[in-house]
Order: C-alpha cells, then sequence, then structure tokens
C-alpha cells in the first residue's frame, strides 16, 4: 500500500512539474485581435484590417496618452493569406481568441461572402460570441478612426452593438449565427446591423435635426451609429432596411427589449403620446402552405406603458386606454408589414426564417418546395397579422399636473 501510495505522489509531482498551458501566448510575440475589418481593392483582392489594444497604455500610471490601440491592414487574395501578410510585416502572430467585432465594408458585403467568411468559421481560437456587423462605407475607415468619447474603439463598436436591440433600430448578431445562416442559407438567411461612421457636425444636422454649433472654440469628434439592417440572400447582401423597416423585422423574432412608438393624442392637433415598450414580448408564428400558397400566421403580445403626455387634456378613462393600446397594435402591424415587403417581395430573402418555420413542421412538403421558396413563393405569400398591446401603467408620476382622473 505504502508502495502505490509513493508511486501517485511522485506522478503528481511530474505531472505538475511538466505541464503548463500548452496554448498560452507571450504578449511580446503576439498581438491581440480585438476587432477586425473586411474590404476589397480594387483588384478584387482581400483588405483585412487589425486593431490591436496597446498593452502599455493599459497598464495603470503608464503616462501614455491618446488612444490605447493600433491598427495595420493587410493584403492577400484569401483571408488566411492576409493574415499570414500581418506576420510577415509585424513578426507577430495574431491572437483571434479576445475578438469582440468583425466588420464588413459594403463592398466585400455586397460580393458572395463566404468567399472571405471562411477563416472565421474554421479558425479554433475564434469565439462565436464577437459581434458582427455591416458598415456602411469601408471597414478600415472606421477602425482607424479614434472617437473622443472612447479610450478604446473596439469597446465602443462592441456596446454599440449590444444595445442596439434596445431601440429597436438595428438588429443584432453573433458571429456563429452569421456563418451558421451563410452555410446553409435556405430557410432562413442571414443579416447584420449597418454601421455608420460619422462626424459630429453631421449627426446633429441629419440625425438631431438641427444646426450644428458653428464656432471655431470647439472640436468635433467621429461618432459610430448604429441604424439599419443588411439583408443578405444567397451570400451578397441585395438591400437594407431602415430603422423602422427593422424595427419591423425585429418585431417578428421576438428580439426587441425595449422601444418606444410615438402616436398622436386622442382629439388633440400637435400633440403627441411616448409608449413604451416593457413586460412581457411574445411573438408566436405558424407557417402553412396549401394549393400552392403560403400563409404566414404571426401572434404578437406586448406590453407598455406611457412615458409622456404633450397634453393638458389627457385623461386616463377606458376610451383613452383603448385608443392608446390600438395606436400600438396598428404601429407594429405597419412595421411588421413594411419590413415584410421589403425583404420578402423587393428582395427575395428569408431573413425571418419563415422556411425553418415551415420546415419544422412538413419536412417533406419544404423539401419538395424549397427551392422555389424565396423566389417565388414567400414573395406571394398572405401575410395574417395579430396584435394584443396591452398598457400596464398610464404614467411614472401618478399625480402628474398633466393628467385629468375621469371621476364620472
Amino acid at each position: 500500500m505504502n508502495r502505490i501510495l509513493r508511486m501517485v505522489l511522485s506522478l503528481g509531482f511530474l505531472l505538475s512539474v511538466t505541464t503548463g498551458c500548452w496554448n498560452r501566448q507571450e504578449p511580446d510575440k503576439v498581438e491581440y485581435v480585438l476587432a477586425a475589418g473586411i474590404d476589397l481593392n480594387d483588384k478584387g483582392q482581400i483588405v483585412l484590417t487589425v486593431l490591436t489594444p496597446v498593452l502599455e497604455a493599459l497598464k495603470p500610471m503608464s503616462g501614455l496618452k491618446g488612444e490605447q490601440k493600433k491598427t495595420l491592414s493587410v493584403v492577400g487574395n484569401t483571408t488566411f493569406e492576409a493574415v499570414r501578410s500581418y506576420i510577415k510585416i509585424t513578426g507577430k502572430k495574431l491572437y483571434w481568441s479576445h475578438l469582440q467585432i468583425l466588420l464588413i465594408g459594403e463592398s466585400a458585403a455586397k460580393t458572395d461572402a463566404r468567399y472571405y467568411f471562411d477563416f472565421f468559421s474554421s479558425d479554433p481560437e475564434l469565439r462565436g460570441t464577437a459581434y458582427i456587423a455591416t458598415v456602411k462605407g469601408r471597414a478600415l475607415d472606421m477602425l482607424e478612426s479614434s472617437p473622443d468619447i472612447t479610450a478604446l474603439s473596439s469597446n465602443y463598436l462592441k456596446e454599440i452593438i449590444k444595445n442596439s436591440d434596445l431601440e429597436g433600430k438595428a438588429s443584432q448578431v453573433y458571429l456563429s449565427e452569421f456563418a451558421r445562416k451563410l452555410a446553409q442559407p435556405t430557410g432562413a438567411q442571414p443579416f447584420s446591423p449597418i454601421l455608420r461612421l460619422i462626424n459630429q457636425n453631421e449627426y446633429v444636422k441629419t440625425i438631431v435635426g438641427v444646426k450644428p454649433y458653428e464656432a471655431g472654440d470647439t472640436h468635433q469628434s467621429m461618432l459610430f451609429y448604429a441604424s439599419g439592417t443588411g439583408v443578405f440572400s444567397d451570400g451578397k447582401m441585395v438591400g437594407t432596411l431602415n430603422g423602422m423597416e427593422t424595427r419591423g423585422f425585429l418585431w417578428v423574432m421576438g428580439k426587441i427589449k425595449s422601444a418606444l412608438v410615438v402616436v398622436p393624442c386622442p382629439d388633440e392637433t400637435d400633440c403627441n403620446l411616448s409608449l413604451e415598450l416593457s413586460g412581457e414580448k411574445v411573438s408566436k408564428r405558424r407557417v402553412d402552405y396549401q394549393d400552392g400558397k403560403a400563409k404566414i400566421h404571426l401572434h404578437i403580445t406586448v406590453e407598455f406603458n406611457i412615458g409622456d403626455k404633450a397634453s393638458s387634456k389627457f385623461k386616463t378613462d377606458p376610451q383613452t386606454i383603448a385608443y392608446v393600446q390600438d395606436q400600438f397594435s396598428k404601429t407594429i402591424q405597419n412595421e411588421v408589414k413594411m419590413a415584410f415587403r421589403k425583404v420578402a417581395v423587393d428582395y427575395h430573402s428569408d431573413i425571418f426564417a419563415f422556411g425553418n418555420s415551415l420546415e419544422d413542421r412538413n419536412p417533406k412538403l419544404w423539401k419538395q418546395i424549397k427551392d422555389r421558396w424565396e423566389n417565388e413563393i414567400l414573395p406571394e405569400a398572405e401575410l395574417d397579422i395579430q396584435v394584443i398591446s396591452k398598457l400596464r401603467r398610464t404614467s411614472r408620476t401618478l399625480y402628474s399636473p398633466w393628467v385629468k382622473a375621469d371621476h364620472s
């Protein structure tokens, strides 16, 4: 027994001194990729832009100023060749486990994404939890820019996408989800949020809608702005959805965490109510196919609060509550119809994954019609939308001077 115990202890000692982190990466030999972008040059080659941190700048009391990143663009006929070009130039290997976001430039998105995406699907270091987005313009420009409101633009980009579903004007897509749909698009095409690089003056003028501050004693920062969705079909981005159409798409997908719906006040002109989505958000679907015709049944249930009231006559009576519930439901119905028309009719794509829903119910039928689904059947499908909206709370302040209770 003692002999066996001594052998076990000896073996444990040998293991403790001979093993270690087999895949350990030395900081002076690798670059930790936080963000990357794909563009195409005039020759059709892949331009890979890589954003990595300046490790010295991340140390406490480093004394270094400015953004804590560095970027470099490399080129190759394939993504893998571009990655190898980085090693040739810097002498360092790219380490992908910390990737936060992958950007696809507009010109690259309009080509077959499978041409450059296979590397990101097969590299064992890459985690599927990174986000993906399409850039209006070049991914290179977005990664090279240094907005003043952040110390590390990769974190800024990640948070922009991470919180996009709070408003419902942009989608949120993980790398793994995009890659899976890209590999098997029939029945569920890929989609991605749209990002824009915009300077502060342009943002104030085009998004806020007021005249920018024009004095010379101010510095205008670059900003990242997420709005809209890129619609893909057969590996290519075939079109985009605007903010309202994106929200219609996300109602169907059940992916909105929060949203504001602004409706006109009852019996008043130049007056609006802000209705805030909250509570239960349930989206159910059923796809039927009979006699050469598809019918899509959508049942959406939401709860909301009244956020604010630009009214001095607003009353919390049953008639008014019924009115705002009806307005909320109609807004959802209209946005869903707009999104469906743009995606299915104009772009002949199925980012809604209605095809997958039909396949789940009737796999045998799906095999017979899947090749005609997006170009022939889905654009002609009948859309049946049922929306139930319930008001939970009339105001954050029950005794607001703007609210007149009905005591009759």
